[in-house]
């Protein structure tokens, strides 16, 4: 476990205004002692902001070694990758990637993927740091300051911020790693070099339990404070968390069988769907500059103004293209058609016309041949076209990705729409009905109600499935358990049916302990024709899964440190 030092935490300034303004939208920096923080209600704030630095996103941020930064040069965007591009929704274009670690079977504790080990401890650390010496602050100096008692309401709810975000790290390393070590308290680097790792399951009770203290703490929303920031931590982020956490406890590859966890699950999604805070909205406007403001988003990460995710996105043949996640014939295969029937490469109308009367959300994820994108021309990836092969890095699989992707960005000469916000949904409404209708199913069945759980699993899933700019056929009452939840599993991967290229996938197939599934990676090819296109599928790789992936390998060098840590299995 690597400690941080306090006077070199990067402190962020979050300025706001009556209109309300992003908690982490800042930039500035300085450098303090303990005693200047915590003498400062600013600097205290700025430290908060700080540890708010650390969430995660996912615009490219899987590199040689750990970072959760946004790419800064265009060689940057040929390496850095998106988790997705390790399952079988997407491959990343660029073999220098480090991202194929995880599927060509060099993936080991020295040669790591994603490591964030030290940079969730280092989070952790300053979040204990801030909760041991923030204790019993008020601030005297300004008693009698027309600002006193809005600056007391907002550290008072620092606090409780601070343990959602501890909490929240916490999960992404038990989720990756399985038992690690569990410290509530700052420790020296000797104390902390030989902590023991917890069980998942100790850890995972101590995040829900503080989601559920802190659902009761946390504001609904921040319009009551002076500030009305946005981005900031609510009481519906705490019991999202709380949702998602309870469904992992559940799943195979940390239970078997367990109708009590299963139900836990459920109860903890119906209470944020019970609070009837969050609906769903329009398809189209999730991915947008301004989806942090979406009455569906929960929580976002913001990642300030830029166009490096469209530079590394945008079609190779369109001006600042670079290509790199490019999605898979099995993730498009997923999209039923418009009548909620399975698409079916032996139906000659279907193969001649793949994406005609597709799931709208086909069109709103992934970029397909002919489609107009992102500007007003179509894009050619037939073999031969402007965007195709044999063009040097355009995709291989057939497809280009829009999900996040903003077209209104152009990197022709002249433009001055070369940046835009982009605001990462690390929880969503969605999500949450689709928790709501897994455990339901694993516990119940998909038609069971009582008066604990009076909405059913499958009126969840088709919640999801009716929303206004989708607006796909309900799922049918009396589908058996195995059949509904095979159709869940396809709506929570496309989840595109909504959650593709969300983050979702990479863990959902190995909590489900579907790895097996992932190995054949599918791709489509494209020839232009006298009459207009054929389109043929192929076989584009076969994975090699083995039943350590389910966990990451603790890198050797923490091991060195800390010689207690052990091994995950098979590593």
């Amino acid at each position: 476990m690597k400690l941080i030092n306090f006077r070199n935490i990067m402190l962020f300034l979050a300025v706001g205004t009556l209109a309300g303004c992003d908690f982490m939208d800042c930039d500035e920096s300085s450098d303090y002692s303990k005693q200047e923080i915590f003498d400062s209600f600013d600097r205290s704030k700025r430290m908060v902001t700080d540890i708010y630095s650390y969430l995660p996103h996912d615009f490219g941020k899987i590199a040689g070694t750990s970072t959760e930064a946004t790419s800064t040069s265009d060689a940057d965007l040929t390496t850095d990758a998106m988790l997705d591009a390790a399952t079988d929704d997407a491959i990343h274009i660029y073999k220098s990637s480090a991202i194929w670690r995880f599927v060509d079977g060099t993936w080991s504790a020295n040669r790591l993927v994603d490591d964030v080990w030290s940079f969730y401890y280092q989070a952790i650390r300053a979040a204990n740091l801030y909760l041991k010496e923030s204790e019993g602050q008020d601030f005297k100096d300004w008693e009698y300051s027309d600002r006193y008692k809005d600056m007391i309401k907002d550290f008072t709810n620092y606090r409780y911020e601070v343990r959602f975000l501890r909490a929240f790290y916490y999960f992404e390393l038990i989720k990756r790693y399985h038992n690690v070590p569990f410290v509530l308290d700052v420790l020296t680097l000797d104390e902390a070099n030989a902590v023991k790792p917890s069980s998942f399951e100790q850890i995972a009770k101590f995040i829900v339990d503080e989601c559920s203290d802190l659902a009761t703490l946390l504001p609904v929303n921040y319009q009551g404070f002076v500030d009305k920031e946005t981005g900031r931590v609510t009481r519906g982020a705490a019991m999202a968390l709380k949702s998602r956490v309870t469904l992992y406890m559940a799943s195979p590859l940390f239970a078997t069988n367990d109708d009590a966890k299963w139900k836990a699950a459920a109860s903890a999604a119906y209470e944020l769907i019970a609070a009837n805070t969050y609906k769903l909205d329009k398809f189209s406007n999730l991915f947008s500059a301004a989806n942090n403001k979406s009455v569906e988003v929960i929580l976002a990460r913001p990642t300030g103004e830029h166009g490096d995710f469209e530079k590394a996105n945008f079609p190779m043949g369109v001006e600042g293209g670079k290509t790199s996640t490019c999605p898979t014939q099995n993730l498009v295969d997923a999209f039923e058609m418009k009548d909620g029937t399975a698409f079916d490469w032996n139906n000659p109308t279907m193969k001649a016309n793949p994406y005609a009367n597709r799931d709208p959300r086909l069109g709103m994820t992934i970029v397909y041949n002919d489609m107009v994108w992102p500007a007003k021309a179509k894009v050619e990836i037939w073999e031969g076209g402007e965007n195709g092969l044999p063009l040097n890095n355009a995709t291989t699989t057939g497809y280009y990705l829009r999900k996040y992707v903003n077209k209104d960005i152009s990197f022709v000469s002249g433009s001055t729409s070369t940046k835009k916000h982009h605001n990462w949904i690390l929880f969503r409404y969605a999500e949450v009905l689709l928790n709501y209708a897994e455990a339901m199913t694993n516990a119940f069945g998909p038609d069971y109600t009582d008066a604990q759980f009076p909405i059913s699993a499958r009126e969840a899933v088709n919640q999801v499935r009716k929303r206004s700019d989708v607006k796909m056929p309900e799922l049918p009452a009396g589908m058996s358990k195995a059949d509904f939840l095979e159709r869940l599993k396809n709506e929570r991967r496309v989840r595109t049916l909504e959650l593709a290229f969300e983050g979702h996938r990479f863990w959902d197939v190995r909590r489900w302990k579907d790895l097996n599934q992932t190995a054949n990676i599918y791709g489509v090819k494209v020839k232009k024709t006298d009459s207009g296109f054929s389109y043929d599928k192929f076989l584009y790789e076969t994975r090699t899964i083995t039943d350590n992936l389910y966990f990451y390998p603790i890198s050797n060098t923490e091991k060195y440190k800390n010689p207690s840590l052990g091994q995950n299995p098979g590593w």
